[in-house]
């Protein structure tokens, strides 16, 4: 299901219930996802293949691997980019499945 573009990181809308959606994200090397925030609900984060250097406000910053999993609560801005050499691919599951989405610079 992980769709990479050589443009951007790209992201694709795998389910949607009432109570939340699932997305599978796709980042070539140096790519990034940008700053953003919810403003309706939680973003979960489930790294399935490679690693990202992923932030979460305010500077703090993780390293997420194959298993990691990193939440960004409702409102917190959070993004990433991958600077490792292999392609990154990880489960965005959104709880509620509308949780809004707001650029942030950071």
């Amino acid at each position: 299901m992980a769709r990479f573009s050589e443009q951007a990181a790209t992201v694709t809308q795998v389910i949607e219930t009432e109570d939340s959606s699932i997305a599978v994200w796709a980042v070539l090397p140096r790519q990034v996802v940008k700053p953003h925030s919810h403003p309706n609900g939680q973003d979960t984060w489930v790294m399935i293949k490679g690693t990202l250097t992923y932030y979460l406000g305010n500077s703090h910053s993780q390293i997420l691997r194959q298993g990691s999993v990193a939440i960004a609560e409702r409102n917190q801005v959070h993004g990433a980019i991958n600077n490792g050499e292999e392609n990154a691919i990880f489960v965005s599951i959104y709880s509620a499945s509308d949780i809004g989405y707001q650029n942030e610079s950071e």
